[in-house]
């Protein structure tokens, strides 16, 4: 019998966190994207953090690196690669200050960035789901707060 009670409580726990998941926040899981992809950054991990990029801004990003001719033998998301590598040298510290949905498929992510000279830097993230409901970065732009006046 107290078996049977146990059991009745923890599928009553296990039912009770599935649900408090279920009403979590959409954009939880864009913001452990953003989360992750700087810790790849930060770990030098530029081959890793390319992954959690959407493939068209990835591409973007890429056609937009000036390469010397040296570097013409090497894929421009192998240069990128490198770039997003050594980037992660000087970051200290990484918090995410906010997130919202910005509709069923797309979130904003906004970002501060500590250096290792203690200067602040916020970004914001725009992601998007993918066809395989993954969230992956689709932009990423210094992050400029409007003003309202009274």
């Amino acid at each position: 019998m107290e078996r049977k009670k146990a059991l009745i409580g923890l599928g009553v726990i296990l039912a009770g966190v599935l649900f408090i998941k279920s009403c979590g926040e959409p954009y939880g899981e864009a913001e452990e994207v953003v989360t992750e992809f700087m810790e790849e950054i930060q770990e030098g991990e530029g081959k890793d953090a390319i992954k959690y990029l959407y493939p068209s801004y990835r591409d973007a990003l890429a056609k937009d690196l000036k390469l010397p001719v040296q570097f013409t033998e090497l894929k421009p998301s192998q240069v990128l690669s490198c770039v997003l590598s050594s980037m992660g040298e000087n970051i200290e510290e990484v918090e995410v200050v906010r997130g919202k949905s910005l509709g069923d498929s797309v979130a904003e992510v906004v970002l501060k960035v500590e250096d290792e000279n203690e200067l602040d830097k916020v970004f914001r993230f725009i992601l998007i789901k993918d066809s395989d409901d993954d969230w992956k970065i689709a932009g990423i732009e210094p992050f400029n707060p409007t003003v309202r006046g009274e």
